[in-house]
């Protein structure tokens, strides 16, 4: 356990190292989030997003509770946006990626959870970020099967489409995020 947690904190660090330049550990703050209700999380993502802090990366913790790293370097003029998506039903959150995805937000890969819920399931967990200008806009494909010979097949179409592999979570089914840029809407 004390070394999963060493492996884990480590890997924030470096991600926090790649995301925010070659800052000394001393130069950024770090805040975490941890709760077991999706609208809680939503709301203090948004407070912290205010105060300048962005998302590093995201994990489930024990039982139905979901934790976020965010970090913060000096001061911010103009702050991202976050928008938490969260279902229990693929064809759901296939939707909601693109609505959300049309309004300029981008989804980050290192937040999909697969998170055991307090009355039972596994929910999915996505966190998509908004830059404060926009400059470029995505499309996604969410893939899910139980059978990988059918989700090969379905990666394979998806990218002869011009999708590429952002990221997967499993739940039982394997969960494939595919993206690809679209014509910026106005």
């Amino acid at each position: 356990m004390k070394k999963t947690i060493a492996v884990a904190a480590l890997s924030v660090l470096l991600t926090a190292v790649v995301c925010f330049g070659q800052s000394e550990p001393s130069d950024v703050d770090y805040k975490l989030l941890a709760t077991t209700k999706t609208s809680t999380m939503q709301k203090e993502l948004s407070e912290a997003a205010a105060q300048g802090y962005r998302v590093l990366v995201g994990a489930p913790t024990s039982g139905s509770e979901m934790a976020l790293f965010l970090a913060r370097e000096g001061t911010v003029d103009a702050p991202y946006q976050y928008k938490l998506l969260a279902t229990k039903r693929t064809s759901t959150m296939q939707k909601e990626l693109n609505e959300v995805a049309d309004a300029g937000f981008r989804l980050i890969p290192s937040t999909m959870i697969a998170k055991a819920q307090v009355l039972g399931g596994v929910e999915i967990v996505m966190i998509l970020e908004r830059p404060p200008k926009v400059t470029a806009q995505y499309e996604y494909k969410l893939l899910a099967t139980t059978l990988t010979s059918t989700l090969q097949k379905e990666v394979t179409e998806a990218k002869e489409a011009g999708f590429a592999i952002v990221g997967m979570v499993s739940r039982g089914e394997h969960m494939v995020i595919m993206e690809r840029e679209s014509p910026l809407l106005p």
